[in-house]
């Protein structure tokens, strides 16, 4: 007779009639990847050809059929196979038809809450902690899962019909603490190849007494720094996988993406943990252990730093929640009005330009009524007629004042040219009685530079 402590448990079949009973209840539990690697292997497959008929690594096949094997509660994959190609439950056998019951009221759900009240005292702890994780921020954190709760007990009719009232809270928690506007991690993934500063893992030293459950490790802060690196469609998508237990599927419907895309996200999010924090975690992302090392490390950062985050009352979370959306209405509402406004100015000619215009100075050249157009002023010239394009007579140059010369000097006018049929006028030799020679008397000064 064997000991207790040595004897060997007894093997689980899928021959048992408990097994064959709960065999379509477990096999719901399993994704659509695990399904696959698991049929090819009970087709007689062994794991690279099931890998490379899937299109996946070898150790991503041998990963999904381990997830498998723990989901069926089995210790083997041949107990697995057994289990899902157990023969269907036999048919009782028939019997005379009893009378049908009475109709009566179905029972409601036990689990689910009756009131907002009790929903929020159910779920508000751990929405606050998981939001954290996306965080890093205790009060960002708690502020917008009391957001998406006064918006849920606003419309609580409309919330409580759905079938997981949890679940849109969540989702408009997440949304609230990721918007654009607020701090917290890169928006989006970029390729950049600037070496990081490496994170320091503090060593786990043993605790006296029990562990502190209101202050962060060393360990958390290491893993919420490589947390707050990863973009953040990636932390949602790794929080909402490792964390809550959401297959692909699932956490594709709340980030509102292909499901292709989400596991690209949580895989993504997974090697860069296991680059930043490998004596953590572990530097191989598809190992099976690593997913649940990731969670357990998660659940106790997010325990640690968000404990027990206090709840207000329902008409304090609806007030904050109408305050909220009256302010962020009001304030689309003044940039609307006040980009029409700008508009409306621009269109009529009324502009901050017209406000701090420079007047401009009285024009000194050509300033007689007889004159009607402007040529270049002569550089320090009297006011007054400064150009010879400035004459009232047609075809006949204005007198100018010298400037280097004596007050009330002028230079003497030119006589008008008169075409002539000299020949050597016509072929643009200039004679001495040419008016484009330079006018007799003393030469211009140079206008002084200053």
């Amino acid at each position: 007779m064997t000991s207790p402590s040595t004897a060997e448990p007894e093997p689980t079949t899928g021959t048992s009639p408990r097994a064959r009973a709960d065999v379509a209840l477990l096999l719901r539990r399993l994704t659509p990847r695990e399904a696959q690697v698991l049929a090819r292997f009970a087709a007689g497959e062994d794991l690279r050809t099931a890998a490379r008929s899937l299109g996946i690594a070898p150790n991503t096949a041998r990963s999904h059929l381990n997830r498998a094997i723990r989901k069926l509660g089995v210790r083997t994959p041949e107990e697995a196979v057994a289990l899902t190609t157990a023969p269907p439950p036999a048919p009782a056998p028939a019997s005379a038809p009893e009378p049908a019951p009475e109709p009566a009221d179905e029972p409601a759900d036990e689990s689910a809450p009756a009131s907002f009240e009790e929903f929020a005292a159910l779920v508000h702890a751990r929405l606050a902690q998981q939001t954290f994780l996306l965080t890093g921020h205790r009060r960002r954190a708690v502020h917008s899962t009391h957001l998406a709760l006064g918006a849920a007990a606003r419309r609580w009719a409309e919330v409580s019909a759905t079938a997981d009232p949890e679940g849109w809270v969540r989702t408009k928690a997440f949304d609230l603490a990721l918007s654009p506007w607020r701090r917290g991690g890169p928006r989006r993934a970029r390729p950049s190849r600037w070496p990081r500063r490496r994170i320091a893992v503090g060593e786990a030293a043993a605790p006296a007494g029990p562990e502190p459950s209101q202050r962060l490790t060393p360990r958390d802060r290491a893993l919420l720094k490589a947390l707050l690196r990863l973009s953040r469609p990636q932390r949602r998508a790794l929080v909402l996988h490792d964390t809550l237990g959401l297959p692909a599927e699932r956490v594709a419907v709340e980030v509102e993406s292909s499901t292709a895309a989400a596991a690209a996200r949580v895989r993504s999010a997974r090697e860069a943990l296991a680059r930043e924090l490998p004596e953590l975690l572990g530097a191989d992302p598809e190992d099976p252990e690593f997913a649940e090392r990731l969670a357990g490390l998660l659940h106790a950062a997010a325990v640690h730093g968000c404990p027990d985050p206090r709840l207000p009352s329902p008409a304090r979370l609806v007030a904050d929640s109408r305050l909220h959306t009256g302010l962020a209405t009001g304030a689309a509402a003044a940039l609307t009005v006040l980009a029409g406004a700008a508009l409306v100015t621009t269109g009529l000619g009324v502009g901050p330009s017209a406000l701090v215009r420079p007047e401009l100075p009285a024009g000194t050249a050509c300033t007689s009524p007889w004159t009607g157009s402007a040529g270049p002023a002569v550089p320090r010239g009297a006011p007054g007629l400064q150009t010879p394009w400035c004459s009232p007579a047609p075809g006949v140059p204005a007198r100018l004042t010298d400037p280097a010369g004596p007050a009330g000097r002028t230079l003497p006018t030119p006589a008008p040219s008169v075409p002539t049929g000299d020949p050597e006028t016509a072929t643009g030799s200039e004679p001495s009685g040419s008016t484009d020679a330079a006018p007799a008397g003393p030469p211009l000064a140079a206008p002084r530079r200053t």
